[in-house]
């Protein structure tokens, strides 16, 4: 008798952790419309030119980054925060369908949802029009069940969008990575 094997291809690693957000303090809160969806945020103070985020708020971040990332990488690395900014999202403010480019990691920290709106995009989505008959086996987006307390970690080149929301905060932040 032979037995199936079903393999599933081409994973792409998501981390979902808790984070205790009462100690990311980010500094230098300017807020401008931003992107074409015109969401208030901090995104383009840079770490280096205005140091976003306090000392201690920063080893916190970092310990807590480096920790979720070794539950997947088994070797050792080192990450360097390449900036960090605050997002919030008044009346029905979304984003757009991005990625980050120039960076390997990026973060979502769930600061204060209520339900998070954060969708990933499946990076094969616009083929499956193509294939009507075998498209149902195949998710075209997932939804992280994410509210406040929560980080989500995954590779910037993972394609993905903000449904509206209305009194939401996040924390976004991109990483480098580096094996050792």
């Amino acid at each position: 008798l032979v037995k199936n094997m079903i393999v599933d291809l081409f994973k792409i690693p998501v981390i979902i952790g808790d984070i205790d957000v009462s100690k990311i303090n980010l500094k230098g809160k300017e807020f401008e419309k931003t992107w074409l969806s015109q969401t208030p945020s901090t995104h383009y103070q840079s770490l280096n030119d205005k140091q976003m985020i306090e000392g201690e708020s920063f080893k916190y971040l970092m310990s807590t980054l480096v920790s979720m990332l070794k539950e997947k990488i088994k070797y050792s690395f080192d990450i360097t925060l390449t900036n960090i900014w605050e997002n919030h999202y008044i009346d029905n403010d979304y984003q757009e369908p991005h990625i980050h480019s120039g960076v390997d990691f990026s973060f979502i920290i769930y600061k204060d949802v209520k339900e998070g709106k954060t969708v990933f995009l499946n990076p094969i989505r616009n083929y499956l029009t193509i294939y009507k008959n075998i498209s149902h086996m195949f998710d075209e987006h997932y939804i992280p069940k994410c509210k406040t307390g929560k980080i989500i970690i995954f590779p910037s080149f993972l394609e993905h969008m903000v449904l509206k929301s209305t009194g939401d905060k996040t924390i976004s932040g991109n990483l480098l990575f580096k094996k050792i």
